[in-house]
């Protein structure tokens, strides 16, 4: 038994409040039953994917329930026997016979169990084929009995849905009562709970056919079913889609999967809202779809009521003969007689049909147990005989009671049930007779007297039996939908398709690729289809991996690729044996082979074992009834790229005799049935009859210690010599099983280069075994019989020699499908998918996120290992342009698998432990750079801490990318023309240089200024120039010296910061160093040459220039870098002073920072007598932000070096080629136009500043993200330009304030946090008096602009009045501002004192 975390108390009533302050009801626990422990432990996994999902509340306690053990092989212990009834005696000579072999015929008089005894193979060939079609399932799926004759039928070990029933609420209740600290079983733990129970009906016979993951957990190609999640989250996740494009956020390709389980949990939420505290039991079998809209769903009281309460729905006539119909009172409700797979006219007869519309209620399967009922069913785990339906029952040495829920508990309760019509139901094939009607006995006088009662919900009931029911149910198209709405069928779901023509019909989860065809009414699920195939109309085709130049499958056929379990021993060239099992969609299992209607792979079976050649003792052992059911058709195939033993199993479609080379090979393979694979048949066919034979003879031996060697079935030759060479020419193998899969197997398989020492030291009595063509294997074990379960179906044992002991053994699991493989390869495929959807998404640079992807994997517990592995691969084969999004997705990988517990994404990324790979980033070298970062990353990934400082450093990497782009953009200085120059003698005057700049205001376009977004979009903005307090606020100055020197000095009263040495500048890219702006943009003009990203304390000096000594795998090598910087400032004619200022605080978000770089380069290339065009300006300073490592757009200094409203842009790139060009235009507006926007324009200070940098970050994670929301906003804010454009061209002051508004609702969408408490307190407080509002820049803080209703200085006496009242906003000023028409102007100031630089001794 498995659970999951139970995160709540267990004692009192539920009292939990969500968000809201509203009562949070969900389900206390959820459990499901599992056929097979491997099941159990599959469901619990599929159940939490639900809970990460929101399908299952968080506080649900999870547990899935494996049905007590059937031991097929059980007698009744041989104990002193008390006095029989008459009733004991006729049933005991069946007791005894029970069970033994579970695929043998079985009857009261245990006569004829010979399935060729002539006199009576026509009575069993007629009630099995009766039975064939008239089969009584209950709620569950279980098969019973009618009468004793039935017994003769097949009998499976299937526990009845009652017996799991009362297994799993004994179970539940013992595992919430040690969860709570309870030592005993506490039935008061159930009160005020609301338990759900899913009951699986197992593998059977699911469609299609053989599925090992159970129907209830199979994809169904359903489309727009609308899957209710746990109420408290649906109004956030209605709000959450309301603004995004679904097919841009998809986390899956096609169509979203749809499981009849997610169905089923849909509904029960659903119900849960409205429902009373107690038991709530659900079979899984049917696909059931509510009417939402339907009343009774929400009714307080239907769910209020005391007893049990069935939920029914109409149905016609398709379904009366088939289910369990219900008669019931419509007045009150209460169900009068339950009626299964009666005829037509004993419910036409008896009131079960109604008249109106032809229609009778169902029994869905869906159950509800009042609380007081509830522990009534729960006391019935310890009464007599039914005690024996729970695992302590079974452990306790009694058998397991086959019960179910219908008829033997339900049955009880019905109004119109006798006692007498209650113990003669019918019952399960094997059950005991006797043990039932005691059974019963007490279920009558425990239930008698509870209600019953039904509540009848509209929708549509579908159950799906078999293949033709499932592609009847596919291929229709009818209205599924849960409200009414025609629900498509999915055409595509979840699938990969690359194909050269167009693939038709119905494909989930799975990849495609070749040339393929198919047809409307083809069927593919859950497999990989590559080369030349083909798949005809009506097929199915399930979890194939077919990697085959020719893979052709006729019409109308089934072909399922079935994992088996691994033997404990992997083959070397194999993941795990499998069997493609190929049988027709009209294949009846359980019909007998001679019966006329009987049908293999859509043709009688006389004509099959004709053409074929193929005689039923090849099929059937002795005692095993000859039906397609057990008929042992399958090779197993353990070698994935044996195409021959593909050939071997799929020539069974084929009606043309097969060639003798398939059919032999087909008669050497080991083969497997249906039975064998859904774990009902324990046979021994020939190969275990010959092992067991072994095993006894060489017990009685007593044969020593030694080594197992056994040979493939196909192997030709086993001599026997005195030495212990293994000639294997084809197959070189040395596999030592210690995976991830089989950590519990460990066995080495060892070719004859290979093989341990000691076993070559041996000379006497050992095997040779001479196989030039097949592949031969020797185990080293001490248990023989282990070895001899494990090989017994995939290899023949040649000689043995082994430790004494050899006891009895069950094979039954030797032959078994796989069930953990069958869901590992489900999740594969869809890994896979969406690796190649990933890949194809990032490859092709298409705008779409693979974020959901990502989130996905780590909610279904996909390793970071491999999600990783899968992006790094990509990296290396992805075009150079999408680097930086590679990088940045790869940083979201381990930020999503982290899951915010490594501490805040943004931060530093400079440990020099990755400077290495950013070295190869700087030179242009992408995939180096990659493959350096994939291997420093392995060192970090120890805990969450350090992985977010890994994803940090991939953001680095990625901004290093982004660098180099914009390092492309032109960038050239030219000489100052005299005539235009300030001065003529520029050059030579030790004169200041002034040069002062208006800041802006960003109207509109925003962020898209900002590479990357600028070249992979395209951006436009528009600003305005403006002077605060009537002037302008940036000033930059700058005048030659003498020495070779830099002076640097911040502010008008700054320290002085003295650069002799290119060591001195080497601190530029670190924003916080002292001058570090300054720094950035005297490197800039490109007058020197630095070294950039050169280390210089690591640099020697040769013949007087810097250099670097690199070393490779070859050669050690002194590489020359460059001259000292006074060398170079010689060659200039001396340094420079250079003063900066402003008198605005940082992270006003005016720009201030770039527009004072601009107005720096402009004064330092004037000093030396060059200067920068318009364009080539904007391009340097977006330059010297990226050598800064702040990163940022061009609209900042576009605002403030050309006067007035201008609008900038710049375009998208379209080639490799294409580089970043920036364009400005002023906006033609009339001098009065402008004034009008002056009289409505305010500036107020928040009181708040914020670097924009983390704002930034964020904003360029989103966009490499490609979020819907991101793509959808970045194309407004390019809208919310031509509109602002227009309205200032006007003048139109209240649409210019309506644009600014929306502008400022875009900036909020593209950065999350820029609109923090405080200012939304202060955009509270002026909104009435404004037509639109925006924080300045980034936004969080900073300059807040307003477009005023009423004359500015009108407005800005109210609000300074009404500011001033509020507590906290002290800091809070208002400016008065206007347009500055001129831009960046530059003036020469006469020296007046000559700073005198100190001497230093020491030169660099």
């Amino acid at each position: 038994m498995n659970f999951h975390s139970y995160q709540h108390n267990y004692i009192g009533e539920n009292k939990n409040l969500n968000e809201n302050g509203e009562e949070d009801i969900y389900w206390d626990a959820i459990a499901v039953t599992a056929p097979k422990y491997e099941h159990a432990e599959e469901f619990l996994k599929e159940l939490q994917n639900r809970q990460n999902e929101g399908i299952i509340s968080k506080k649900t306690f999870l547990i899935s329930i494996p049905d007590p053990y059937i031991n097929t092989g059980y007698r009744p212990m041989k104990t002193k026997r008390r006095s029989k009834s008459q009733e004991e005696i006729d049933d005991e000579e069946e007791q005894e016979t029970f069970g033994e072999i579970p695929l043998q015929y079985q009857s009261s008089n245990n006569k004829n169990k010979n399935d060729n005894n002539n006199n009576n193979k026509n009575e069993k060939h007629k009630i099995y084929h009766n039975h064939g079609i008239k089969n009584n399932i209950d709620d569950n799926g279980d098969e019973i009995d009618e009468n004793e004759e039935n017994l003769h039928k097949p009998h499976y070990t299937k526990v009845g849905s009652g017996s799991s029933m009362i297994n799993s609420l004994f179970v539940i209740t013992e595992k919430l009562s040690a969860l709570s600290g309870k030592s005993y079983l506490d039935v008061d733990i159930l009160k005020n709970k609301r338990i759900l129970l899913l009951l699986n009906g197992g593998i059977h016979q699911h469609a299609p056919l053989v599925n090992l993951c159970t129907k209830s957990f199979s994809m169904m190609p359903l489309k727009n079913i609308d899957i209710i999640k746990h109420h408290q989250n649906q109004n956030k996740q209605q709000q959450d889609g309301q603004n995004k494009n679904e097919k841009s956020n998809k986390k899956y390709v096609g169509d979203e999967p749809v499981y009849p389980i997610d169905i089923l949990l849909s509904n029960l939420n659903d119900i849960v809202l409205n429902l009373q505290s107690g038991f709530m039991v659900s079979s899984t079998e049917s696909l059931i779809f509510f009417n939402r809209e339907d009343s009774n769903l929400k009714s307080k009281t239907l769910w209020k009521q005391s007893g049990v309460s069935v939920i029914t729905m109409n149905v016609g006539p398709d379904y009366y003969t088939n289910h369990g119909m219900c008669k019931i009172n419509e007045e009150t409700g209460e169900i009068l007689e339950i009626a299964y797979k009666k005829p037509k006219e004993y419910l036409q007869v008896n009131g079960f049909i109604s008249k109106n519309d032809d229609t009778a209620s169902i029994y869905t399967g869906i159950i509800f147990f009042c609380e007081k009922t509830t522990e009534k069913l729960l006391y019935l785990h310890n009464t007599s005989p039914l005690d024996s339906c729970t695992y302590l029952g079974v452990d306790s040495g009694s058998q397991l009671l086959k019960f179910g829920v219908f008829p033997d508990i339900l049955c009880s309760m019905t109004k119109n049930e006798t006692f007498e019509s209650y113990l003669n139901q019918p019952y399960f094939y094997g059950s005991h007779k006797s043990l039932v009607r005691k059974a019963r006995k007490v279920v009558w006088d425990s239930f008698r007297t509870t209600p019953i009662r039904s509540i009848k919900i509209k929708g549509t009931y579908y159950y799906l039996k078999n293949p033709t029911d499932y592609l009847n149910f596919i291929n229709s198209n009818i209205g599924v939908g849960a409200s009414g709405e025609k629900s498509i069928i999915s055409k595509k779901m979840h699938s990969f398709i690359d194909c050269q023509d167009s693939v038709k019909g119905i494909i989930v989860n799975s990849i495609l690729m070749g040339k393929g065809k198919s047809f409307d009414t083809t069927v593919i699920y859950d497999s990989i289809l590559t080369g030349n195939w083909s798949i005809g109309e009506r097929s199915i085709v399930f979890g194939v991996k077919s990697l085959f130049e020719t893979f052709h499958i006729h019409s109308n056929m089934m072909v399922n690729e079935i994992r088996l379990k691994s033997i404990k021993i992997k083959h070397s060239i194999s993941e795990s044996p499998k069997a493609l099992i190929v049988l027709g969609i009209e294949d009846d299992l359980n019909s007998f082979y001679n019966d006329p209607t009987a049908r293999i792979a859509n043709r009688n079976w006389e004509e099959f074992l004709l053409s074929s050649g193929v005689s039923p003792d090849e099929l059937w052992s002795k005692g095993v009834p000859k039906i397609l059911r057990t008929a042992r058709l399958f090779p197993i195939i353990v070698n994935d790229q044996d195409e021959k033993m593909y050939e071997a199993s799929l020539w069974i479609q084929n009606k043309e005799s097969p060639p003798l080379s398939v059919i032999g090979r087909w008669r050497s393979s080991k083969r497997i049935s249906v039975a064998d694979i859904i774990g009902e048949s324990y046979l021994l066919d020939y190969t275990q009859l010959e092992v067991k034979q072994q095993v006894q003879q060489l017990s009685e031996n007593k044969v020593g210690d030694g080594v197992l060697i056994v040979e493939n079935s196909n192997s030709n030759n086993c001599n026997n010599n005195n030495n212990n060479n293994i000639n294997n020419n084809n197959n070189n193998i040395n596999n030592n099983i210690n995976n991830n899969n089989d950590n519990d197997n460990n066995i080495d398989i060892n070719n004859n280069n290979n093989n341990n020492n000691n076993n070559n030291n041996n000379n006497n009595n050992n095997n040779n075994l001479n196989n030039s063509n097949e592949n031969c294997y020797s185990f080293n074990t001490n248990n023989l019989v282990d070895n001899i379960i494990s090989n017994s179906e995939r290899i023949k044992p040649c000689t043995t020699s082994f430790t004494t002991g050899a006891s009895e053994y069950s094979s039954k699991w030797m032959i078994e499908g796989d069930i953990e493989a069958g869901f590992k390869w489900r999740r594969e495929i869809s890994f896979q998918v969406d690796s190649m959807e990933i890949e194809h998404i990032l490859v092709q640079g298409i705008d779409q996120s693979i974020l959901p992807f990502v989130k996905k994997w780590s909610e279904c517990n996909i390793p970071l290992s491999k999600a990783l592995e899968t992006l790094d691969r990509i990296s290396l084969s992805c075009p150079l342009q999408y680097t930086g999004r590679l990088l940045s997705c790869i940083s979201d990988t381990l930020a999503i698998y982290v899951n915010n517990q490594g501490g805040l994404r943004s931060g530093p990324a400079r440990n020099s432990q990755f400077e290495k790979s950013f070295n190869y980033f700087r030179n242009h070298d992408e995939r180096k750079g990659f493959l350096s970062l994939i291997k420093e990353r392995r060192k970090w990934l120890t805990s969450y801490e350090s992985m977010i400082r890994v994803a940090r450093h991939y953001e680095g990497a990625g901004q290093i990318v982004i660098k180099n782009i914009v390092d492309t953009c032109p960038t050239e200085l030219k000489p100052l023309d005299p005539s235009n120059s300030p001065t003529t003698t520029t050059t030579t005057t030790k004169d200041w240089i002034c040069v002062s700049l208006p800041v802006r205001i960003d109207l509109a376009g925003g962020w898209t200024d900002t590479p990357p977004i600028c070249y992979e979009h395209g951006g436009v903005v528009l600003n305005a120039a403006i002077r605060i307090r009537g002037k302008k606020s940036i000033e930059a100055r700058v005048r030659r010296l003498d020495e070779p020197v830099l002076i640097f000095r911040v502010g008008q009263t700054g320290d002085s910061i003295i650069c002799r040495s290119l060591n001195d500048l080497m601190d530029y890219d670190q924003p916080h160093a002292p001058g570090s702006l300054l720094k950035s943009c005297f490197l800039q003009l490109g007058l020197i040459d630095y070294g950039d990203g050169i280390n210089f304390n690591n640099v020697s000096s040769v013949d007087g220039r810097k250099a670097k000594t690199i070393t490779t795998s070859t050669t050690t090598a002194c590489v020359v870098v460059c001259k000292t910087l006074k060398q170079q400032l010689e060659s200039l004619g001396g340094g420079m002073e250079v003063t900066s200022s402003s008198d605005l605080p940082t992270g006003s978000g005016l720009g201030t920072s770039s527009i004072l770089a601009a107005g720096l380069i402009t004064a330092m290339a004037y000093a030396y007598g060059y200067k920068y065009s318009d364009q080539h300006l904007f391009h340097a300073v977006l330059k010297v932000e990226q050598m800064l490592t702040t990163g940022g757009g061009w609209q900042d200094q576009i605002g403030g070096v050309l006067g007035g409203f201008k609008e900038g842009s710049c375009t998208r790139f379209h080639s490799k080629s294409d580089k970043i060009m920036v364009t400005a235009n002023q906006l033609p507006m009339s001098d009065q136009t402008i004034q009008t926007i002056n009289d409505h324009l305010l500036l107020i200070y928040t009181g708040r500043t914020r670097l924009a940098r983390d704002l930034l970050q964020d904003v360029i994670r989103r966009w490499y993200a490609k979020t819907q929301e991101i793509l959808s906003n970045t194309e407004a804010l390019i809208q919310t330009t031509k509109t602002m454009k227009e309205a200032l061209i006007r003048g139109d002051i209240k649409e210019i304030g309506s644009c600014l508004l929306q502008y400022w609702n875009q900036k909020k969408a593209m950065a999350v946090g820029s609109e923090p408490t405080r200012i939304v307190q202060i955009f509270n407080l002026v909104k009435d008096y404004t037509y639109g509002y925006s924080l300045a820049g980034a936004g969080g803080g900073g300059f807040m602009i307003l477009i005023t209703k009423d004359h500015c200085t009108v407005t800005k006496n109210k609000l300074q009045e009404i500011i001033g009242k509020v507590d906290g906003l002290e800091s809070v000023e208002i400016f008065d501002t206007e347009i500055d028409t001129n831009g960046l102007e530059i003036s020469i100031e006469k020296h007046v004192e000559y700073l005198q630089v100190p001497p230093m001794n020491v030169t660099n």
